[in-house]
Formats: structure tokens, sequence, C-alpha cells
């Protein structure tokens, strides 16, 4: 009989909870978009880049490599706006749709990953 070990109940641990924080991102993301979008504020270009890019970073550790195409391409926009200083409607119109797919790329892992912590 076959018991899980220690360091894999820790690492189920880790990836349910990478999983479980992908909507606080997606959410981040979409706040800061919005108040981008009345009004350019570095601090908020700022956290919508770093969380974009980290998400990028992290992902393929979770094997969650369908999350890296759309928020690859928010983090260059979010670094764009962030190194700029502006942003344009067409932008911001785009980085919605990256949002939509990210939020699409989001529900396919989580349902591949459901129950059972690692992919």
């Amino acid at each position: 009989m076959s018991t899980e070990s220690e360091s894999e109940k820790l690492i189920a641990e880790i990836h349910r909870e990478f999983r479980e924080g992908l909507p606080a991102r997606l959410e981040t993301m979409r706040d800061s978009l919005q108040i981008l979008s009345e009004s350019y504020e570095s601090e908020v270009a700022e956290l919508f880049y770093r969380t974009a890019h980290s998400l990028k970073g992290t992902a393929p550790s979770f094997g969650a490599d369908v999350l890296v195409p759309p928020s690859a391409a928010l983090a260059e926009v979010g670094r764009r706006w962030f190194e700029d200083g502006r942003l344009s409607v067409e932008e911001v119109s785009a980085a919605l749709v990256k949002l939509e797919q990210l939020s699409v790329a989001m529900a396919e892992y989580a349902a591949e990953t459901e129950g059972g912590g690692a992919p």
C-alpha cells in the first residue's frame, strides 16, 4: 500500500494555492486596467505589469503553459505602459481581449488540475 509522502503533499498544496490564487491575479489586472482606462497612474501601470509578468514567469512551473501566451502579451503591454507613461484606447481594447483569453485559459487549467493538486 502506497502512501503520499510529505513532500508530495506539500507539492500538491503549493499547486492548489497557485490554482486558487489565479482569480485574484485576474481581478488585479482587470481592476488595474479599469483605473488606467480612466486616468493613467504609474503605480497602477506597474501593478498591472508586475502581476502579468509574475504570472508569465510562474505558470510554467505549475504546468500551466496555457497561461503563458496571454500573460506574456499582457506583461509586454503593461511594461510599455509603465515605461512610456501612457496608453492608448486601442491598447486598452487589446488588453481586454487578452484578459478574456487569460480568463478562459485559467478556467481550462483549473478544470485540468482540480482535485489532483498538480497537473
